[in-house]
């Protein structure tokens, strides 16, 4: 037995203006997609002051007069960078910039794949896999009918 006679079709449709913006924000995110990371190249830790530096050389010498152990003048940290503004400190960019060579030398195949993905951020140029370079056309299937 059959239910009866017609059938009936819904269909929602999403307003210009929203369509607009869901355009838009998926071109930026295809955009901000193909960024590469970004190294911070500035101080990442401060160095001690020359305050705090007399005050350990003081807590040695007292801890000397006592028979204590002391750091006996050792440098545990190699000298901090001095930075645009005169702020000293040390910065984990060398370290960074170290792993990437690293990266590139023992595994060249791997780093080029990588980087096919992002902006080159020295020349700028589109790297082959990145959201721009693909084939897939951004559309909205509305078919030009708009919301009520």
């Amino acid at each position: 037995m059959s239910g009866g006679g017609g059938s009936s079709t819904t269909e929602a449709t999403v307003p210009k203006f929203l369509e607009t913006g869901y355009q838009q924000g998926i071109g930026m995110g295809r955009d901000l997609s193909a960024m590469p990371y970004t190294p911070f190249y500035g101080p990442d830790v401060a160095a001690m002051s020359p305050l705090e530096q007399a005050s350990f050389q003081g807590t040695d010498v007292m801890a000397g007069a006592f028979g204590m152990p002391s750091s006996s003048g050792q440098q545990y940290l190699p000298a901090p960078t001095q930075f645009e503004g005169g702020a000293m400190g040390y910065s984990s960019a060398p370290i960074f910039e170290q792993a990437v060579s690293e990266l590139e030398a023992r595994r060249p195949a791997q780093a080029d794949y990588y980087n096919s993905f992002f902006i080159d951020p020295v020349t700028g140029e589109m790297g082959s896999r990145t959201p721009a370079r693909q084939p897939v056309a951004l559309e909205m299937q509305s078919g030009g009918r708009r919301g009520k």
